[in-house]
């Protein structure tokens, strides 16, 4: 019986350490994102500090920070199920962000295929 119990804990312990592995993991992918918005979408763009990461009592994920170690440039960035939940524009932003903004934002993905087609030349060439 003292087996069978012991058994149940480590494996639920094991199943725990794996979902905070996992979390981790995504909200790093996450940010690696953003850093990658922010580098193409934003003039002046230099640094950037994550302050907080949670799930969206709505739906979806939920990160927020601040660029060019100033707090008053401040972003959310939410990740929704209609993305697959996956970074791909600003949500909400300050307005000094937004006067950073170069017009025409493109999302995440559209600057990978534009990546991605850059490379493709290169390797033809």
């Amino acid at each position: 019986m003292i087996v069978i119990l012991i058994s149940l804990i480590l494996i639920a312990a094991g199943v725990f350490l794996k979902m905070m592995y996992d979390e981790k993991k995504y909200y790093d992918e996450q940010k690696e994102r953003i850093i990658t918005y922010m580098k193409y979408n934003v003039k002046g763009y230099k640094e950037i500090k994550f302050e907080e990461q949670k799930r969206s009592p709505l739906d979806g994920f939920i990160i927020i920070g601040y660029i060019n170690n100033d707090k008053t440039n401040t972003f959310s960035a939410i990740m929704w199920s209609e993305d697959n939940y996956q970074f791909e524009y600003l949500s909400s932003y300050s307005d000094k962000l937004d006067k950073m903004m170069i017009k025409n934002s493109k999302t995440v993905s559209e600057i990978k295929k534009e990546q991605s087609n850059t490379e493709d030349k290169m390797k033809d060439d």
